[in-house]
């Protein structure tokens, strides 16, 4: 008996969303909120399409040198190098800031042209065609972009060797 009052809740629900009642609500109107979302939602700031991590001009593109230089940060980690560097964002339309190091995970905001970033170089990560570093609120940028023979910084360092 119970199951057959759920199934005739469900086939009711049903022909009421195919019947000019249901095809009105559907047409013209939102679903209501979820509870707890409390009515209007923030929309998230999305990205860019321009394919790349950092927006727009400003990175500091580098030639062979500075391709080494920036490469050799995944190789070399001893006690004498900086861990907490400090720097600011290039790009002018942004920087992305991912949950994790790579292009799988979920944009969770961009950061501004100029914002002061701390990045731990000892995360310093080779993935997706980028070095990804991780921040103190545990959220990851790509601060470089690797290419052939050269690439460019998406972080200006002020204190980092």
């Amino acid at each position: 008996m119970h199951v057959g009052v759920k199934l005739g809740a469900t086939l009711a629900g049903a022909v009421l969303a195919g019947t000019a009642l249901g095809a009105g609500a559907a047409a013209g109107e939102q679903p209501p909120p979820n509870p707890g979302q409390g009515g209007a939602q923030q929309a998230q700031p999305r990205p860019p399409h321009d394919g790349e991590e950092g927006h727009g001009p400003g990175a500091i593109k580098v030639g062979r040198k500075g391709a080494a230089k920036a490469m050799h940060r995944l190789m070399v980690r001893d006690e004498l190098r900086q861990h907490w560097c400090h720097g600011r964002v290039l790009p002018t339309g942004g920087l992305n800031l991912r949950e994790g190091p790579g292009l799988r995970y979920r944009v969770v905001r961009v950061l501004k042209h100029n914002s002061q970033v701390t990045t731990d170089w000892d995360t310093v990560q080779r993935r997706d065609g980028y070095l990804w570093v991780r921040l103190p609120d545990k959220f990851w940028i790509a601060d470089y972009k690797l290419g052939d023979g050269n690439g460019k910084w998406y972080v200006k360092y002020s204190n980092c060797r």
